[in-house]
């Protein structure tokens, strides 16, 4: 056969060479691939495209969220650009061999098999056959297509013309569809020898779908050209040899550097550094990833793309700004692995970085004072034990607590208060060395840590020093306010070898100092721990103590002295704990009220009293007024007038029914305030009583600016009434002066009938005490209202007679023989044996003449009737001494405690002699007034 070229209109080479044997392939020049074959150059290159973008996708869909078809478009024409021609041939090489080899199988048959559009034709351009693929680009039914003329589907195929004629791309050509409309195909055309005669076959393949992938893919660079223009966030690309290729106006507006100045140029540092130093995308282009990955600086990999470079820091812009920028740069490249471009990505997290600086301060520091907080005063004491235990070195642990704070915070508000505590922070702060720490650890507790060889030598000085730093006074609110502190001291290593068991034990030794008094320091001992660790035993029962329901109100009754009924009741807050038993009220409630757990609880008592009181009401039962004690918090909240007003509204009890008892020693600590506060309570019509009178320091104009309407003599006056005359004058007075402003007196724990009688002969109005009833809970003081008990209550002389002599002597003999002298004249003869006795003896009986030994164990003669002169200034007092002290009779006699001195030997006629004597004198001074 003659071997011709046959060229197409699209340029695909034809040959007559024969086909059978080999492998079927398009005849393209090999000596210039590039210009035969551009379609499948232009494949290739788009193939090295997508891989490039591919890497780089993470990137590109976190810049432009709006690309997310992107990958798709890409995945098309990478699938359509891999079927080239040269595979296409080699795939139905195979068949047109085996149509060759096996006669028998018809054309047709093994056609009908292939995917790709094939169709055989004669030199003359008859279609000889075709498959269905073939049939299906161009619209025809089956075997319409058959003995028609090639031209009719492939016009531009012309095989006079020279392969390179046409100016489109060689291979690519146009076809044309039964409907008469051209699409674009590309094809591929060689000879085949068959037995029965040469055919040309020609491969077209359907390129609408490349077409459509192409102009997308074209599309869809120009949009991600254009997003990277717009983009709110800082991109700039550099290409491998460092020039700028783009530098979006986000990047201008971050940077200060316009485009203009950059694209083209190498100078991508100018807009970060004063200095030539690379920036992100200049590592990547170097090399320097494997810098990044051993941590070089402050670079570091990429976590999200394999090769690309992270860091971040702070800069200065053109402006002058700081800004913290974190820069990400990965690399473009090319199928092949060449690297086409870096792009870097900016982000300004300047506003986060300082929100995360201010929330790392704020975990290491106090806010209002600028000290070391309790965070990181737990690494610095752990840093400091590490340090002595290497140098030899003591560690001293000074926590300091300001005495009163919250009554001086309450006073002058809580803006002066804070005030004060950051005068105080920085009085403690130059107390100390700047290698020292100084850290608040509560609200009004502070701690200092110190490192010295000589720690517990210099403790003492160094606490004393930081007492006076506090103490100096300080103008709060228009007034010069002083505080104290207490100090509680441990020492590494003796008191504690870790970081929470010194801090445990200058608690305790803190804890150990306020219960001393005001400005007060103290170190650790051993036994503090078992204080401190009860202590904390019991505050953690006590906060769950309300919940369980351990919490129970007795009642104890106030009696009339003039009448003896019960004209009022306490109620008073018991606790009855299972693990603990019944804990007393003065080791809870002062413990509650410093942990602030008397609010609560407080407020609870309030409204369980009011609710019980108007519940007997309800039932019928003649209740008195309730009185409940309003601690110092709850006194100091600013709302407790609301807070009363509240409770009466939800339990129905009537205003005059409550009484609110308020201490001494709240009133002292803000007089303005608490008179407005008193006067919102008077106005309800409640009843006000001062607690606890006489423990503190009000005087009278004080107290006659306050609106209460009763006080209360404290129970240590009344405990030692009838023995001490302190005490005694004490509650005379305050009756004396309660009376004189119209205040009726209370006075509490009365347990004695002598304290009663004492008590009821100065004027007193109420008692109340064991004496009448101990606290008790609500149903048995129902049945005390219910059997209407009352006080029994006579003159302290009406059970006695006139002529009543009390004989004190530690000698029973003597106290025997002087009794049955005094019995045969007709005296009513009381005896004791001590002064204690004889005291109580006092107490309860109208005694008019003593006679007392002188020498006695305990308290002397001399010293027991002083006191009875003042106590009981009416009697006429006998001294009987054995031997003469000269000094003590002589004093006696002087303070004018001792009527008559009898020394001994006396005779039953001295005795009776001195009596009578004595009687007649009691008579002749009260016959005279």
């Amino acid at each position: 056969m003659k071997k011709r070229p046959i060229s197409s209109s699209s340029g695909i080479l034809w040959t007559e060479e024969p086909l059978i044997g080999r492998h079927m392939k398009p005849t393209t020049s090999q000596d210039n691939l590039l210009t035969a074959r551009p379609l499948a150059v232009l494949g290739l290159l788009l193939m090295v495209t997508f891989v490039t973008e591919s890497v780089v996708m993470s990137l590109l869909s976190y810049l432009f969220p709006s690309l997310d078809g992107l990958p798709a478009v890409f995945t098309d024409a990478l699938f359509l650009t891999a079927l080239s021609a040269p595979a296409v041939w080699w795939l139905i090489a195979r068949p047109l061999e085996l149509l060759a080899r096996r006669e028998s199988v018809t054309a047709r048959t093994v056609l009908r098999s292939i995917a790709e559009a094939v169709i055989i034709f004669d030199a003359n351009g008859t279609i000889y056959t075709l498959n269905h693929a073939a049939e299906t680009i161009f619209g025809y039914a089956p075997g319409e297509m058959e003995g028609r003329d090639i031209l009719l589907v492939l016009p531009e195929i012309a095989p006079s013309e020279p392969p390179l004629a046409w100016g489109r791309p060689p291979g690519e050509s146009r076809g044309r569809h039964r409907d008469g409309t051209l699409l674009p195909v590309e094809v591929s055309v060689g000879e085949l020898e068959l037995p029965r005669g040469g055919k040309f076959i020609a491969i077209v393949r359907d390129i609408r779908p490349l077409k459509r992938a192409l102009a997308a893919a074209e599309e869809q660079h120009a949009l991600l050209g254009s997003l990277l223009q717009q983009s709110a966030v800082p991109v700039f690309v550099l290409d491998p040899e460092h020039r700028v290729l783009i530098w979006n106006r986000a990047c201008e507006e971050l940077t200060g550097r316009k485009a203009r100045e950059m694209v083209g140029t190498d100078l991508a540092w100018q807009a970060f550094y004063p200095s030539p130093t690379p920036v992100l995308a200049d590592l990547v282009i170097t090399g320097e990833l494997e810098r990044a990955r051993e941590g070089c600086g402050p670079v570091r990999q990429s976590h999200l793309i394999p090769e690309g470079l992270q860091a971040e820091g702070w800069y200065t812009d053109l402006n002058g700004r700081d800004r913290y920028i974190v820069f990400d740069a990965a690399p473009v490249r090319s199928g092949s692995g060449k690297l086409l471009a870096v792009i870097e990505s900016l982000e300004d997290i300047t506003q986060r970085k300082r929100y995360e600086e201010q929330l790392e301060y704020q975990a290491s520091y106090d806010l209002l004072t600028g000290l070391v907080n309790r965070n990181l005063l737990a690494d610095r004491m752990r840093q400091a034990l590490l340090m002595s235990r290497r140098e030899r070195r003591e560690v001293a642990l000074f926590m300091l607590d300001l005495d009163s704070f919250q009554s001086v915070n309450d006073a002058v508000g809580h803006d002066e208060g804070d005030r004060l505590l950051k005068v105080i922070a920085e009085r403690l702060a130059g107390c100390v060395r700047a290698e020292d720490t100084v850290a608040r650890r509560d609200s009004d507790e502070f701690v200092v840590l110190i490192s010295d060889p000589a720690a517990s030598d210099n403790a003492a000085l160094i606490a004393g020093k930081l007492q006076e730093a506090v103490a100096r006074p300080i103008r709060l609110a228009g007034r010069e306010v002083a505080v104290t502190a207490s100090v509680g001291i441990a020492v590494h290593p003796r008191d504690g070898e870790d970081a929470p068991t010194l801090l445990r034990n200058a608690e305790a030794a803190l804890y150990r100092a306020k219960e001393l008094g005001h400005q007060n320091f103290q170190f650790h001992t051993g036994e503090m721990n078992a204080r401190s660790l009860a202590r904390m035993t019991l505050e953690n029962h006590l906060r769950h103590a309300l919940e369980r329901q351990e919490l129970v109100v007795y009642y104890q009754p106030k009696a009339s002295l003039s009448s003896g009924a019960v004209v009022g009741m306490e109620a008073l807050l018991r606790w009855h704990s299972p693990e603990l038993g019944v804990v007393p009220p003065d080791t809870f409630i002062p413990l509650a009220e410093e942990t602030g757990l008397i609010l609560p609880i407080g407020a609870w008592v309030l409204k369980t009293a009011c609710a019980q009181n108007r519940a007997w009401r309800d039932a019928g039962i003649p209740s008195p007024p309730v009185a409940v004690n309003l601690s110092p918090r709850q006194f100091r909240q600013h709302d407790i007038a609301a807070v009363v007003a509240q409770v009466l509204v939800e339990t129905g009890l009537e205003p005059h029914l409550l009484e609110l008892e308020i201490t001494e020693g709240m009133v002292m600590q803000d007089a303005t305030r608490v008179t407005a506060v008193l006067g919102e309570l008077k106005q309800m019509g409640l009843t006000l009583a001062m607690d606890d009178f006489g423990t503190g320091y009000s005087s009278l104009g004080y107290l006659k600016r306050f609106p209460f309407d009763k006080l209360k003599i404290d129970k240590s006056f009344v405990r030692d009434i009838t023995r001490d005359p302190d005490s005694a004058a004490i509650a005379k007075a305050v009756i004396a002066m309660a009376h004189s402003l119209h205040l009726k007196v209370i006075a509490e724990g009365v347990e004695t009938q002598g304290q009663l009688n004492y008590l009821q002969s100065q004027g007193c109005d109420e008692i109340q005490g064991y004496f009448l009833s101990k606290p008790v809970p609500a149903a048995e003081f129902e049945r005390l209202l219910a059997e209407q008990r009352q006080l029994t209550v006579h003159e302290p002389g009406a059970v006695c007679p006139e002529k009543t002599v009390l004989v004190v002597d530690d000698d029973e003999g003597i106290l025997g023989a002087l009794q049955r002298v005094l019995l045969n004249e007709g005296y009513n003869v009381l005896t004791a044996k001590n002064a204690e006795e004889a005291f109580e003896l006092l107490s309860l009986n109208r005694v008019l003449v003593i006679l007392s030994d002188f020498r006695m164990p305990g308290m002397d003669g001399a010293e027991f009737l002083r006191r009875a002169r003042e106590l009981y200034p009416e009697t006429v007092r006998i001294m009987l001494s054995g031997y003469a002290d000269i000094n003590a009779i002589t004093n006696a006699v002087n303070l004018g405690a001792v009527y008559k001195v009898m020394y001994k030997p006396w005779g039953e006629n001295d005795i009776k002699e001195n009596v009578g004597e004595a009687f007649r004198h009691y008579a002749l001074l009260h016959s005279s007034r």
